[in-house]
């Protein structure tokens, strides 16, 4: 086992807390933008499928999202108000959800050698010099990042029930 079994743990418990956030969503918040200039639901679930099987790459495994959804969801996209151009939210959640689980269940299992390649996401490469690094942000910080903007997402869109907290 490699250095990624500790991030795992971390990376499941995040997904555990954010999955929340994906359970009341329909194709009406693939491009609603609650407030001017922040990201549409769809955009976030997306982002989060295909970067999270960006670090499955990263870990040697074989692509899972469509190539297609990368031209709509890699880093230096931007959400678009027209919900057409994106899959259907059901199609997204259950991609989310599947790509995680296997980042989760064979990151662990990832040859030292693949992990010890240079990071290959070059804006990044400075803080996560390598691939290994890299894929332990992407199931850690990068998630819960994430997480936290489709929450903040839910509550200006108005599907936060008043007088239900949130759970920490």
């Amino acid at each position: 086992m490699n250095h990624l079994g500790a991030f795992t743990q971390q990376g499941r418990f995040i997904f555990g807390q954010g999955k929340r956030w994906l359970a009341d969503l329909n194709d009406n918040h693939l491009a609603l933008e609650p407030i001017a200039g922040t990201k549409t639901a769809g955009w976030l679930v997306g982002h989060l499928a295909v970067t999270g099987d960006f670090g499955r790459r990263l870990c040697g495994l074989t692509p899972m999202c469509p190539k297609e959804w990368r031209a709509l969801f890699n880093p230096g996209t931007f959400p678009s108000l027209d919900r057409s151009i994106y899959p259907p939210m059901s199609v997204l959640c259950e991609a989310v959800g599947n790509v995680y689980r296997d980042f989760f269940a064979s990151a662990p299992s990832a040859s030292d050698d693949v992990l010890a390649l240079p990071n290959p996401y070059t804006p990044a490469a400075g803080a996560f010099p390598t691939a290994g690094d890299f894929a332990a942000y992407l199931m850690t910080g990068h998630l819960a990042h994430h997480f936290g903007q489709l929450g903040s997402w839910h509550a200006t869109a108005g599907l936060r029930k008043i007088g239900v907290p949130v759970a920490d």
